[in-house]
Formats: C-alpha cells, structure tokens, sequence
C-alpha cells in the first residue's frame, strides 16, 4: 500500500488535470491559484515529476487566466529553485508584467534562454535581461548589438555585467555623440585606463575632474594635447580660411573623420558638416547638400552607411538635420522619422554601389530599383 502522502499526491494531481478539461473562467482561475500555492509553498512534497505536470497545466491554461494573476504567480516563483525550468522559461516569455521578476532574479534561467529573450521578445524584455545580475559576456554583447541607447544604459549600470573589453572600446568611442554613454561608463568598475584617456577629449568638466580623481592618468598631458588640436583648428579659422579649407588640411593630415563630421554637426557647424561629408563621400559641397536634404531618406541613408557609420549615428544626423530638411517640404508634406528599417538591412557594399549610381543619387529611382 502506497505511503498516505504518495496518495495524497496522485488523487491532488488527478483533480488538478480535471480541472484543467473545464472551460469555465473562474475555474481555471481557481485551478492556476492552487498550483501556485502547492509550488510556491511548501506544504506538501510534490516529486519532479509531479511538478512537471503542475507545470504543463499552468502552460496550458494561462491565456485564460488574468494578467495580474500571472505576475502575482511569476513573483512568487522568481526566486525558487525547485520549479520545474519549462515552466520558467514560459513565464520569462510571457507579457513583461509577468515576466519581468522572473528576467531579473531568477537563477535558474540559463545563458541560451536569455539570448533567444534578448533576440525575439520586446524592448521591455531586454532591459529586464540587463538589469540581472552577473550576466555574461555573450549576452552583455547581443544586448549592444541592438543598438538601443536605452538598453545600453541600462547595461552600462548594470556595474556586475560581464562586458568585453571590445565592447567597453566600442563604447567609449560612441560616447563622443551619445552623451548618455559617458558617466555610467567612467563609473564601471576596472574601466581600462585608456578608455577614459580617449574620453577626456570630449566629456564635460565635471567628468574630466571624475577620470582625474578616479584614474591613474597624467591630466597635464592630456590637458596639453586638448589644447594642440583646439589651436590648431582656431589658427586656421583665425587666419580667415573658409570652413572647406580648413577640412582640406585636415584631410591631407589624415585627421579629417566621420567623427570630427558628426562633432561638426553636433556643435552646429553646418558648413564643417557638410564640407567633411562631401570630402569624406569624394562628392562636391553642391551635391552633399542633396544627399543631407533630400526628401527621398533613402539617399542620406545609404550615404551615411557607405561610410560604415553606426545606426544610433545615422539617427542621430537625421534627426539634427530634420530641421533644415523641413524648410524645404510643403507645409502639406508629412513628417518622416529616420528610416531605420531600412538602414539596418543595407550593407556597406550595397550602400557604396548605389552611392556611384546616378539615377538613384538623383532621385529619378528609388533604391529598390536598382537591384
């Protein structure tokens, strides 16, 4: 004769699994409460196995049962280690509500499981992924990849996040344009020396005094190098030198970039901008202007992607471009925002081939026309 809490068991999962056949609202209700409590508390001793069918069944009637329900259950389960992990990983995938308790704090989620979160489900579900602790570098990586300066904050202050070293590089020189980037980066802990040299170049004074007092760096050196390239630049605009001169000097020095481009731009120096795009793109200052202002988006996408330039950064010149782009439309036109989509499926090696195309550079053809 079987032991009375074997029983006991066996007849508890065989009016569970009858309660699970109704169709009834209130009874399936009643049905996923009484699983919480049998799994959430310990007052009986339920097997593997046993919890693995309890499990099924929640899986199997949980779009019929209330959203705060779902969320007070998934809190209750977060921080348990005995729950079976199909029933975890269900509840990380449901609506964020539910699944936010169970992205933070669960331990039982495994590196694979948080990628195809990070991959397929929603920003909110992202930035839950990046506030966990301890996450790894594989993860960490696919959570910058996206490109969300959002969750990239987020990552950033996330201080026990395991980011490569490449990454901390990558983002330190995205810091220039993305100001949201720099203190949350300075202030990670072992943040290699010299990324936050790089960033003193352009970070405020307060985060210069920050690297000063934080980082074991000769702040007199790099005050002096700071102070080179600013006279440099003021020397030639003193001299009277038209802005297109002055990218010319910097090109032939080999100092002219795609981020002395957007710093132009960032700091309101539209003719610097355009001049250093037009010498960067190997087009004439007339022509760039119809590349930047053009109603068809598709041609300063495909411009700023010929020179391998980041998303958030194309965004980023749009955006602050919008303005003078907008004189030009009737006031009937409709505004357009960034074509994102459309930036992120170009490849360099497209962008560049319909860089050289007239008819597309023109605004006679539209870029799907030309493959």
């Amino acid at each position: 004769m079987m032991p009375a809490s074997a029983q006991e068991n066996i007849d508890t999962l065989k009016m569970l699994v009858g309660l699970a056949e109704a169709n009834s609202p209130q009874q399936r209700e009643f049905l996923y409460n009484r699983i919480s409590d049998f799994l959430a508390e310990n007052r009986m001793t339920f097997s593997d196995s046993e919890k693995e069918i309890m499990a099924d069944i929640i899986c199997r009637i949980t779009s019929d049962v209330e959203k705060s329900i779902r969320a007070k259950f998934a809190k209750k389960l977060a921080l348990r280690d005995d729950i079976p992990k199909n029933l975890l990983v269900f509840l990380a995938n449901d609506e964020i509500e539910v699944a936010l308790p169970i992205l933070r704090d669960c331990g039982l989620l495994a590196e694979y499981d948080l990628l195809e979160i990070v991959k397929h489900r929603s920003k909110q579900h992202r930035l839950a992924v990046a506030t966990r602790e301890n996450i790894g570098e594989d993860v960490c990586t696919a959570l910058c990849e996206i490109n969300d300066p959002d969750i990239t904050v987020t990552l950033l202050q996330n201080q026990s996040a395991q980011m490569p070293l490449q990454m901390l590089n990558f983002l330190g020189e995205q810091s220039e344009f993305i100001p949201e980037y720099q203190r949350p980066l300075l202030e990670r802990p072992f943040l290699p020396k010299p990324i936050a040299e790089k960033m003193y170049r352009w970070v405020s004074m307060s985060l210069r005094e920050y690297i000063g007092n934080n980082f074991d760096v000769d702040i007199r050196s790099l005050e002096m190098d700071i102070n080179d390239r600013e006279e440099t630049i003021q020397s030639i605009t003193m001299e009277n030198d038209p802005s297109f001169r002055l990218v010319e000097k910097l090109h032939r020095s080999g100092e002219l970039s795609t981020r002395f481009m957007i710093k132009s731009l960032h700091q309101g120096e539209i003719d610097l901008f355009e001049f250093s795009f037009a010498k960067l793109l190997d087009i004439s200052g007339d022509m760039i202007k119809d590349v930047i202002y053009s109603e068809n988006s598709e041609i300063l996408a495909v411009a700023c992607r010929s020179l391998d330039i980041d998303r958030v950064i194309f965004k980023s010149i749009y955006d602050l471009t919008a303005s003078i782009r907008d004189q030009n439309l009737s006031v009937l036109s409709p505004v357009q925002s960034a074509p994102m989509d459309f930036y992120d499926l170009l490849t360099l090696e497209s962008a560049q081939q319909a860089l050289k195309h007239d008819g597309f550079m023109s605004g006679e053809i539209k870029y799907g026309d030309i493959f």
